[in-house]
């Protein structure tokens, strides 16, 4: 990340740019075939990318402009515009603005494939199965593979002319098998740049297909090709992956441009735990519930579909146990109703094992704890003598400021745990059982987003602590750990971190320290923070006492401090009127701040109280400097807009 900071960007020279009625900007990366759509605060901040400054001066840059730029949003934009290249270092080439789409054939593997596969097994396997009985060749079974074939073909023709009807491009033409059966496709991706109504008309365009062809086939008197349309219908309505269906919910239901068609992965891993948690409000909630909801009517009315063709072939089925026709014909039609009865079950199968996932996930940190079973791998062959650690222990953060004898102490009660690359060290929603200290090695903390995609958020190396927060707050965890390589890690049980840390060694520089954290964790500002970052902070934070009626911030006058209550009671009055009291854990100050502007509000001490105390430098300096630092001030700050608290 300080790589980051220190870097000069500039915007593509690949771009193309179009503007929609309601502000938002849309950009095609035309080099790479990637898109991004941007709102109003989003494009001023591209629009300082000028190849003259690092992003850490644009930041720091920003958060004195009026309205100052929202940290997180900064840097997720420029996280994206990176990886798209609508960004790129000065360094690099002027790139050119060609745009050339893959032509090979391809196969996505997934979830969608399967089920596709199961509709189309489900009624080429009757027909299949029947024409083998009768004796007949499967020509009809032929017959019905390139009816689907050709819905799924007319769909992408349709849609290609409605996309380009809007006046954009649609990819070359090639041949897709992911959907069971090969057929001629289109890249509709450009649509992204029509804005939601394009992407919606392409859509629905595409969903029309299969009623066209039904029409035809009515006309033409082919029972197989209503059936192939039927089959067809249900593959392009199919919720999962990348089909029309999906699509037009994406298109109509998101809040965000930048989301990616999630719906499906939300379902997978995150549904069951949204229906416990059901007063945790999401972000794209419509998109997720309305999607799993339709997912779910959807696997229903597939199933629904093979068995009505399954108990319609009822008659065919007992023949196959008679002796009319050889033991090959006999073998060959019940390998076929198999397939059909497979197919017929996997819906429901599905649906069985999102409940079961998502039970076990609610039950996981009970039964199972990540950390709980690294703890088991403590190793005392390879532990390192015990002045080696005591040295360790003195040069981190968190242990840096105890005397020889009390870190001999911690130093004698961890244990010494090695870790192979890869392996889970702690796991976001498990109850914090251990306080974890790197001895050598990188780890990776990451997290899971709305729709249960893992996002990373550090890496830590020797010397940084974690773990800590969960045991002072006795919450769950928030963020999970993985190795990165072979590490070694020096562990403090839940019960020694009470007995050394917190009670029996009456550590003041070191309780101060755990309890600024655990005090700027309990409040909605900091609560995304990293546990590091949070330490680091800590250092930067005073404390300071008031006496009963004491001011800490005057009403219009200049702040300079941002104040966490400590202890005590404060009151905040507007024009002489009470509006709330800041209790332990509150806080004040930031909109002053950050708004560079006088105080909104008075504050004064209710009755004895102590506060800690941040300068402005080191606040901005924090904001600006650490990708970690900052990340929620907004959402607070919005929220104390609408109630001014200084």
């Amino acid at each position: 990340m300080q790589a980051l900071n220190s870097t000069v960007l500039r915007l593509s020279t690949a771009l193309e740019t179009r503007h929609l009625p309601e502000g938002t900007r849309l950009l095609k990366q035309t080099s790479r075939g990637e898109y991004l759509a941007l709102d109003r605060g989003q494009q001023r901040i591209l629009d300082q990318f000028d190849a003259k400054r690092t992003v850490q001066d644009i930041l720091h840059a920003m958060l004195q402009q009026d309205p100052p730029v929202r940290v997180r949003g900064f840097y997720d934009l420029v996280f994206e515009a990176l990886q798209k290249g609508v960004l790129c270092d000065v360094a690099e080439p002027a790139q050119t603005a060609i745009f050339l789409k893959e032509a090979s054939a391809r196969v996505r593997p997934g979830l969608s494939i399967a089920l596709s596969l199961a509709v189309i097994v489900a009624g080429s396997g009757v027909m299949a199965a029947s024409s083998l009985v009768t004796g007949t060749l499967p020509d009809r079974w032929l017959e019905l593979a390139f009816w689907v074939a050709l819905g799924l073909s007319l769909a992408n023709a349709l849609a290609g002319c409605v996309l380009s009807s809007f006046g954009r491009l649609g990819g070359g033409v090639r041949i897709r098998f992911d959907r069971g059966l090969p057929f001629f496709a289109v890249d509709l991706q450009d649509a992204f740049m029509g804005g939601r109504v394009c992407e919606l008309c392409v859509a629905l365009s595409a969903l029309s297909a299969p009623f066209v062809m039904a029409m035809f086939a009515a006309l033409m008197g082919s029972p197989v090709g209503m059936l192939g349309s039927g089959i067809a219908a249900l593959v392009l309505a199919c919720p999962f992956g990348d089909t029309p269906a999906h699509s037009l919910l994406h298109a109509l239901l998101r809040r965000k441009y930048q989301l990616p068609k999630c719906g499906g992965r939300f379902m997978n891993r995150k549904l069951v735990a949204q229906v416990f948690n059901w007063k945790h409000q999401l972000v794209e909630e419509k998109y997720f519930l309305v999607f799993s909801t339709y997912a779910i009517l959807w696997l229903g009315l597939a199933y629904q579909y093979g068995t009505r063709l399954l108990t319609a072939q009822k008659g065919t089925l007992g023949v196959l146990f008679s002796n009319e026709f050889s033991p090959c014909t006999q073998m060959l039609s019940r390998a076929g109703f198999a397939l059909l009865a497979s197919a017929v079950m996997l819906p429901v199968l599905y649906l069985v094992w999102v409940l079961a996932r998502g039970l076990w996930r609610q039950l996981r940190p009970m039964l199972a704890a990540a950390e709980r079973s690294v703890q088991q791998a403590a190793n005392r062959d390879v532990r390192p003598v015990e002045g080696e650690i005591v040295r360790f222990l003195a040069s981190t953060l968190l242990f840096g400021q105890l005397k020889p004898e009390d870190l001999g102490a911690v130093a004698n009660a961890m244990k010494f745990i090695p870790v192979e690359p890869g392996r889970l060290i702690i796991r976001e929603g498990d109850r914090g059982e251990a306080m974890f200290v790197l001895f050598n090695g990188r780890v990776e903390v990451f997290h899971e987003n709305e729709a249960g995609d893992e996002e990373f958020v550090a890496s830590l190396g020797p010397g940084d602590v974690f773990g800590e927060i969960a045991l002072l707050e006795n919450t769950p965890r928030t963020r999970s750990v993985r190795a990165l390589e072979r590490s070694q890690f020096l562990v403090l049980t839940r019960a020694d971190f009470d007995r050394l840390l917190v009670s029996s060694l009456g550590a003041k520089a070191i309780k101060d320290a755990v309890q600024v954290c655990a005090f700027l964790r309990r409040n909605a500002l900091f609560a995304e923070w990293h546990p590091q970052p949070l330490m680091r902070a800590s250092s930067a934070f005073s404390f300071r006492d008031f006496k009963p009626g004491e001011t800490v911030i005057e009403e219009n006058k200049p702040n300079d401090s941002f104040w966490l209550v400590h202890e005590g009671q404060f009151d905040v009055r507007v024009k002489g009127e009470h509006r709330r009291t800041l209790h332990p854990g509150e806080f004040c100050g930031e909109i002053s701040l950050l708004r560079n502007q006088p105080a909104s509000a008075q504050v004064a001490a209710v009755s004895a109280g102590r506060c800690l105390r941040l300068g402005k430098d080191d606040f901005l300096r924090l904001v600006s400097q650490d990708f970690l630092t900052g990340l929620t001030l907004e959402s607070t700050l919005d929220q104390r807009l609408g109630a001014p608290v200084a």
